[in-house]
Parts: structure tokens; sequence; C-alpha cells
């Protein structure tokens, strides 16, 4: 396998650096990786981490990775980048300082373009459009993602917040509704991500309901782009604390990741359970948010990960003196997934995120948002 400058040999491990771009001062910015290739032929992995700059456990997850893995003994090729954002490693930011945009929305856009009659035609409008002027880190994502075709799996390892637990996001499929069997294609590509994901072995929980998930650009992630765009199997891991270092969460994910590298035949063995975090197999997640109705501190009163009936208290909201102002009760059967690092809040102020039964469809046609408004202006 070849990546940029770089290429794999059989039965070794081939440590390098691939220039991403120059810096007005004269030196490049350039991207560690490491790729592994067995010497007998079999599926190929990509595995990245450190998108956002001070979210660490997925680098450090992938360091065990690479000391783990022996490609005399392993079928296909692992590709392992430790960090997808060097700078932003470098100050422990979540981007880079050369493009404040988040990293983790700037991967291709999957989504079929529709461009709007305009009645009046501006002979500057590209000039102006930002989209059609890429930043250098998207135009070095955009280069790099051209390799995609190689794989034929992704998983993202990232983090979420210092009271999260670790579990995987598993993005809903999209298809095209007017091409005949699409629909078919989709159901089955959605069916072998999430069984790449129980082999995993965390909490499994679905990506945001569509509206969301295209305001927030989700569907431009590293493994949402992949996945709908290259239409091949990808995830994304959320590690729990981002710039501090869990030895039981690494411990972990090391297992998870080589799990999924023995569900893929890459390397041999028995899956193992995860023991060092707490896993939910109860149900199938989805996120929904917790938010205040009054200003004050709000302090947890269950743990993030443990199990609550509806209508349990979950946190409560004091104000300076300590008095009780606010009880917050838990949505629905479910969990706690992170309460967020703030103990100040106001109201409306998002202060966790909560796991309830995914009950959204898994596969959408893409026009399902715009179909969505329709339906509700009609109302």
């Amino acid at each position: 396998m070849k990546i940029f400058n770089l290429e794999s040999k059989k039965g070794e491990k081939v440590f390098g650096y691939i220039d991403m771009f120059e810096y007005p001062h004269g030196t490049k910015e350039k991207l560690p990786i490491v790729l592994i290739e067995g010497n007998e032929s079999g599926a190929s992995f990509l595995l990245s981490g450190n998108i956002h700059g001070d979210e660490v456990h997925g680098l450090v997850t992938l360091q065990e990775v690479i000391k783990k893995l022996d490609p005399t003994t392993m079928k296909g090729t692992v590709v392992i980048i430790p960090t997808l954002n060097p700078a932003g490693l470098l100050t422990l930011t979540r981007s880079p300082f050369y493009d404040r945009a988040d990293p983790n929305r700037l991967w291709p856009d999957p989504k079929p373009k529709k461009e709007p009659k305009l009645k009046y035609e501006d002979p500057y409008d590209e000039n102006l459009d930002p989209k059609k002027h890429p930043s250098i880190q998207e135009s070095f994502y955009k280069k790099f993602s051209e390799y995609f075709d190689q794989f034929d799996y992704f998983i993202d390892l990232i983090c979420h917040s210092v009271r999260s637990f670790p579990y995987s996001y598993i993005d809903r499929v999209y298809f095209d509704e007017e091409k005949e069997g699409e629909k078919d294609k989709a159901q089955q590509l959605f069916d072998q991500a999430y069984e790449m994901v129980k082999a995993f072995g965390f909490t499994i929980v679905f990506e945001d309901p569509p509206k969301h998930y295209f305001r927030q650009d989700l569907h431009r992630s590293t493994t949402g782009s992949f996945l709908n765009k290259n239409r091949k199997p990808s995830f994304t891991v959320e590690l729990g604390a981002s710039s501090l270092v869990d030895l039981d969460i690494v411990k972990a994910a090391k297992t998870a990741v080589l799990n999924v590298l023995k569900w893929s035949k890459i390397i041999d063995g028995e899956i193992e359970e995860i023991e060092s975090i707490p896993i939910l197999r109860e149900k199938l997640w989805r996120e929904i948010l917790i938010r205040t109705k009054e200003s004050g501190f709000y302090i947890p009163v269950v743990k993030h990960g443990e199990i609550v009936q509806k209508d349990e208290v979950i946190a409560v909201v004091h104000d300076i003196f300590g008095e009780v102002k606010e009880t917050i009760l838990a949505p629905d059967f479910g969990t706690v997934m992170a309460f967020y690092d703030d103990i100040r809040c106001y109201p409306n102020s998002e202060i966790a995120s909560f796991l309830v039964e995914n009950t959204v469809d898994v596969i959408c046609p893409w026009e399902y948002e715009e179909k969505e408004e329709k339906k509700e202006e009609k109302s």
C-alpha cells in the first residue's frame, strides 16, 4: 500500500511523515503515520486519533496498538495515524492555531449537491464563496481522503469530556431514494458497520438524528464522510476524558481495537470482553441533552454511566448559598453519558448528555430533513 510518498512492505512496520503544507517561515507541518503490512493478503484498516489536539486518549491507545501488532503474523494492512492534528497536539487545543475551524468538520462532503437556480448571476460569485476557497487544513484532508478507496474499514478515536464514559458513535447511512436498490445497499452498509462496532465492544450510540446531524456538519466528520461517501464501514470512538490519560480507558480501547482487527481477520485470536470501563448493553442508545431552567451551580447526584429510571433525580441546581433552586429529573429510562465540565448554569444551559433508547431510522434518504421541514409547514 502506498500513501503519498510512503509505501508499506510485507512483514514490516514502516514509520514516516507526510508533508501537510508549508508554514510562512519555510518549515513544513508533517503528519506522522505508520504502515503495518502482514506477510499474507487480507483486509486493510485505517486507525486515526487526536483530530482534536486536546483529546489524547486516541493518541496513547494507538501507540500501544503499534507496539502490539506483529506484521509477521498479520494478514492485510493496518495504517495508523496517531494524530490527525499535530499542531493542535502541541498546543493542546481542539483546533490548530492556523485554522480555527473544527478539523472534524472539514472532510469531503458526501451529500449530493443541489445548486439553487438564481435569477441574478454575480461575476464574482465564486470569488466571494468561502466554500470555493478551502483552508490549508481542509485542502490536506481532501488530498488524504483520495487514499480512502484503499481501505476496507476506518475507526477514528476521539474524546468527549472529563465526566463521560467511553462509547462508540455509529453514523446513520444516507442514500439516494431515486436510485433503485440504494436503500437495500444502505441497509447492508449499516449492518456491516454495526457488526464492526459490536465487535469493538463499547456501548453503542447512534449519531445525531438527521436535522441536527447536518446542522453540526457531522456528515463531514472523519468517519461520517468515509461511511457515506466511500460507502465502507466506519465509526468514531469517544474515549472519555480529553487532555487527561486514564490507563483503564487506554487498556479498554487497546483491547477493543484488537477485537476489531480480530473480527476483520487481520490478526488471530478470540474477541475479549471489555472489563476496565462500564459497558451498557441493555439498549441501542441515542443522545439527547439535559438543560437547566434556573441560573446557579449544578451538582450531579448520579454517576455518568449509571442506569436510571424516568423521573429519577440526576442533578440539582444550587444558589450561591447552597440552597436548591431546581431539581433535574431523568427524562426517560437511560443514563447520563456525560456531565459537562462547567459547574455554572443559566436558563437553557446544556449541562449533560443523556442516552435514551434509539427510535430514529438508522438509514435515511438524503432529502430527509427537507421533507420533514415541508411536513411541519403543512401541519
